[in-house]
């Protein structure tokens, strides 16, 4: 995970120096070109220094959200007791894995804990009485499967993933875990 980490914040890194250095490319070339070179640089040197900024504000906001997101994973995996991290295990052999990606959710010690881009959410089995799931058919792309939590009387959480196998994995540990518990399909 923390190389996984690495690598996205260096992708991030390379676009911006990449996008720097295409800038920079083209102000030298039109500098060298200008026949009033000082002028020039005081016209321009504005306008780039700004653009360099904003970049490198977006980037580093990117790098820091990619950051963080991996960051809290990481420490809830150190946090499981090894029934957790039996159920986590089995998760990964039934996923295919292209790299080293968090998951959107964890199941640790009677509740299940997901990822939001800011903060973490922890539910406990025991609050749940039923969940919906819908299937989100995206024609250009895999499909998303979306799965709505809610207690006795209103919608706690949702989460939407990407992959089939996460989606069936959390509805059977959820089985097992809850046998009582209801689960609606909304578009199967």
């Amino acid at each position: 995970m923390k190389k996984a980490r690495n690598v996205i914040i260096g992708i991030f890194l390379v676009m911006f120096a990449f996008c720097y250095g295409f800038f920079l490319f083209a102000f030298f070339s039109k500098w060298s070109a200008s026949e009033d070179k000082l002028s020039f640089f005081y016209k321009s040197f504005p306008t780039l220094s700004v653009l360099f900024i904003y970049l490198g504000f977006a980037f580093g906001i990117l790098c820091w959200m990619a950051y963080i997101k991996n960051q809290k994973f990481i420490n809830a995996l150190q946090r499981l007791n090894d029934h957790d991290i039996a159920v986590y295990q089995e998760y990964n052999r039934r996923l295919m894995h292209f790299f080293a990606v968090a998951a959107p959710y964890l199941f640790c010690e009677n509740e299940i804990l997901f990822f939001p881009l800011i903060g973490d959410k922890r539910i406990a089995i025991h609050q749940i009485h039923r969940i919906e799931t819908k299937i989100i058919r995206n024609y250009r792309g895999p499909n998303s499967y979306r799965i709505y939590f809610y207690n006795e009387f209103n919608k706690i959480h949702q989460v939407t993933m990407n992959q089939k196998g996460a989606f069936e994995f959390l509805q059977e540990e959820l089985w097992k875990k809850k046998p009582d518990l209801v689960i609606l399909a909304r578009n199967h």
